[in-house]
C-alpha cells in the first residue's frame, strides 16, 4: 500500500474528515510519485493561554491562565495523491501533552495522549500556514468530588477526552529545523459520562520547534482546476446542534438546534468573503424564560458577515452576527462566530463552531451542510 493510501486509510478508519471517501478507492493506482518519501518529524512545544467561562456557575474558577509543554512524533507525507486529496501537504502525528490549570487544589493537571492530522499549505516554502485537527484521551488528576472537590464542574471523571484545533505559521530555519508559532484552541471534557460536565475550554499561544529525525522534499505542485484563483460564489446551507448547559440545574443539559445559509465569495485561491443568516432554538433559555414567568420567544435570527481562510480543503471562518430577531434580549446585540469546516469533494461539509458574546462563550455547535452551487 503506497503512502498516500496509508493516509486515506487511518483518516477512513477513525472516521475523521475523509470519512466520504470510499474505502475502494483506497485501493485505486493514484499515486504516481512513487519515488517521494515523508519526512519523520519530532517536536516540542509550549502553550500559554486562558480558560473561557462559558458559565455563570466556573466564572469564579475560570480566573487561571493554564500553560503547558507537549512533545510529538509525526509523518509529514509529501507524494503527489495525498497533495491532491487535501491540496496541502498533511502531517499525521501524535502528542503528549502536559497541561496545569494554574489552581492545582481545583483543577489539578492534565496528561494527554493526542491524535492528529495536520495539512501544510505551501510546505515547499520557507514560510507556511497549517491548520490542525486532533483527539485523543487524558487523565486528570483532580475531579469533582460533592465534599472534596465542589467547586470543579468542568469534569468529573480522571478520564476525560481531548479536542484540539490549531492554526500555526511556521518558518523552516534549515533542512532540520522549522520553527512554530500560532494559537491553539482545546476543549476537555468527558462526552457526557457523567455530570457535572461542563468541560474546559481553554485557547493559548504556542511556540514551539520541530527537528526533522529524517528529512524530505516538497515539490511545488499545481492546484486541482476547482480550488483556483477562479473568484467563485458558492452558496451554503447547513443545520447545527449541541447540547447546552442549563442555567437553573447546572448539571444538566438541553438541546440546543439551528439552521443557517450564506454566501461565500471567493477572493482568490485562499480566502471568500461571506454573508447570510441563521435560526437558533435554544432550550436552556426558553426553561429559563419558563422559570422567570416570561412568555417571549425563546428562538433567535441573526444577519452573518466575515471571513474564510481557505487551508485546502479546510475553511476557517470568523463571522460577525447581528440580531435581526431576539424577543428575550442577549447579552449583547452583536455577536462573533468563530468556525472550522471540512469540504468534500461531493458537497457535503461538516465542522464545529463556536459562538461568543464578546470574550464570553454562548455555544460550541456542530454542523453538517451542503453546497448548494
Amino acid at each position: 500500500m503506497t503512502k498516500a493510501k496509508i493516509i486515506l486509510f487511518i483518516l477512513w478508519l477513525v472516521n475523521f474528515p475523509a470519512a466520504s471517501v470510499p474505502l475502494s478507492a483506497l485501493t485505486a493506482n493514484s499515486d504516481t510519485d512513487t519515488t517521494s518519501r515523508p519526512a519523520i518529524n519530532l517536536g516540542l512545544h509550549g502553550h500559554y493561554g486562558f480558560i473561557i467561562p462559558h458559565s455563570q456557575d466556573i466564572r469564579d474558577v475560570a480566573d487561571s491562565n493554564p500553560w503547558g509543554i507537549s512533545t510529538e512524533l509525526s509523518i509529514h507525507f509529501t507524494d503527489s495523491a495525498s497533495w491532491q486529496y487535501l491540496q496541502a501537504y498533511p502531517r499525521l502525528g501524535a502528542t503528549f501533552a502536559f497541561y496545569n490549570f494554574d489552581k492545582p487544589d481545583v483543577l489539578g493537571n492534565a496528561y494527554a495522549l493526542i491524535l492528529y492530522v495536520e495539512p501544510f499549505l505551501s510546505a515547499h516554502k520557507d514560510f507556511s500556514l497549517s491548520f490542525r485537527l486532533g483527539a485523543g484521551i487524558a487523565y486528570m488528576n483532580e475531579v469533582y468530588h460533592p465534599t472534596i472537590n465542589p467547586d470543579n464542574l468542568f469534569y468529573s471523571t480522571k478520564i476525560s477526552f481531548p479536542l484540539v484545533a490549531n492554526l500555526m505559521a511556521n518558518y523552516r530555519l534549515n533542512d532540520y529545523l522549522l520553527l512554530r508559532a500560532g494559537a491553539t484552541y482545546k476543549h476537555i471534557s468527558n462526552g457526557g459520562i457523567r455530570q457535572p460536565n461542563k468541560g474546559i475550554n481553554f485557547p493559548s499561544a504556542s511556540l514551539g520547534i520541530d527537528y526533522a529525525l529524517r528529512t524530505a522534499h516538497f515539490p511545488q505542485r499545481q492546484p486541482l482546476e476547482s480550488i483556483t484563483g477562479k473568484k467563485e460564489r458558492h452558496y451554503l446551507v447547513a443545520i447545527l446542534g449541541t447540547m447546552k448547559d442549563r442555567k437553573d440545574i447546572p448539571t444538566d443539559k438541553l438541546p440546543l438546534v439551528g439552521v443557517t445559509a450564506y454566501a461565500s465569495q471567493k477572493l482568490g485561491r485562499l480566502s471568500a468573503l461571506t454573508a447570510g443568516a441563521e435560526w437558533v432554538a435554544d432550550y436552556t433559555l426558553k426553561e429559563d424564560l419558563k422559570d422567570r414567568g416570561r412568555h417571549e420567544d425563546f428562538q433567535r435570527g441573526a444577519l452573518l458577515a466575515g471571513h474564510e481562510l481557505y487551508i485546502g480543503r479546510f475553511r476557517f471562518s470568523q463571522q460577525l452576527g447581528v440580531y435581526v430577531y431576539a424577543p428575550a434580549k442577549a447579552r449583547d446585540p452583536v455577536y462573533q462566530r468563530y468556525g472550522l469546516e471540512y469540504h468534500t469533494a461531493k458537497k457535503v461539509y461538516w465542522g464545529i463552531n463556536l459562538k461568543a458574546h464578546r470574550h464570553v462563550a454562548d455555544f460550541l455547535d456542530v454542523r453538517v451542510g451542503l453546497r448548494l452551487k
